[in-house]
């Protein structure tokens, strides 16, 4: 009978246990939200994988999760690298001032806002297909800013020799994207995830499918 008493007892607390307590890993997907799509793995190995596109914007991210209490907790692997780094400087000709974006790849990017400080003055231009802005040619040429609007990214001011015309830069288009989750809690509701990442105002709801 004590021993019946006992199984009972552990079948009403388990029974009574909240869902908080059953295994959150599985793949989760954005709920309630306009022209946003994004889902979240969370394999059984203790490593998740995500994604988010919102317009012409990708978003991923991976690493390792763990459940503390009520919550998931994210944290990303790999090495946060700045997005533009300058690779060499050329003399070049005189006339005009050229700034290359370049790929990892090495091939030229097209469609990054290239801004060159000259003095008071900042001069805007655009890559073309090549990957190269072209600005007028000035001696009080100092420095070069980058923004990738899509990203709302903005970088720089990289200084530069005034005495160089053609100027190289690599974009890291890996970090552009990658969301560096550093502790991210994800609070457990109902089943699904809670995140507060991209804005803690708007709670966004991932539901497990």
């Amino acid at each position: 009978m004590k021993a019946a008493a006992m199984f009972l007892l552990l079948c009403a607390l388990l029974a009574a246990m909240p869902a908080i307590a059953q295994d959150v890993a599985g793949h989760y997907v954005l709920s309630g939200v306009m022209e946003v799509g994004s889902e979240l793995m969370l394999k059984p190995d203790g490593t998740f994988e995500y994604m988010l596109a919102y317009g012409a914007a990708d978003y991923w991210a991976k690493g390792t999760w763990q459940k503390d209490d009520n919550a998931v907790i994210l944290h990303s692997t790999g090495k946060e690298e700045p997005p533009f780094k300058l690779l060499r400087s050329e003399e070049g000709k005189p006339g005009s001032i050229h700034v290359w974006v370049l790929g990892q790849n090495g091939k030229g990017v097209a469609n990054i806002d290239v801004g060159l400080e000259a003095g008071e003055q900042k001069l805007e231009a655009r890559t073309d297909s090549d990957g190269v802005a072209v600005f007028p040619d000035s001696p009080n040429a100092h420095a070069v800013t980058f923004e990738v609007r899509v990203y709302s990214l903005k970088a720089g001011p990289f200084p530069i020799d005034a005495a160089k015309k053609d100027f190289y830069f690599e974009i890291n288009g890996e970090t552009i994207t990658q969301v560096f989750f550093k502790d991210e809690r994800l609070a457990i509701d109902k089943g699904g995830l809670v995140m507060l990442h991209w804005d803690p105002t708007k709670p966004m709801h991932y539901v497990k499918d």
